[in-house]
């Protein structure tokens, strides 16, 4: 179990490992303040590459950002790499028909 400097429990949540500690200065000092970590880059579903143009946020700041800054405004943006989408529109081009 994890104990603070001056023997005290600590909350489950900060054991969990969820939560980040962090030290801030204060007037007094420094402070251990505990931050929720952030998720993980978004990856493409085909090719497995990290997505460009997709924040690295929480969801309470996703939920106050714009649609536009979300994800990149074309086609299959935010879901497949710029490589596996423009297959995929090359793909669905060659298969329809006239």
């Amino acid at each position: 179990m994890k104990l603070l400097s001056s023997g005290i429990m600590v909350n489950h949540k900060i054991k969990s490992n969820t939560f980040r500690e962090k030290q801030v200065k204060t007037v007094n000092g420094t402070k251990k303040v505990y931050l929720r970590r952030k998720p993980k880059l978004g990856v493409c579903s085909v090719t497995g590459q990290t997505l460009k143009g997709v924040p690295r946020e929480l969801p309470v700041k996703m939920q106050n950002m714009p649609k536009t800054s979300k994800r990149p405004q074309r086609p299959f943006g935010g879901v497949l790499s710029s490589k596996a989408s423009r297959e995929e529109l090359k793909k669905r081009v060659r298969t329809t028909k006239l």
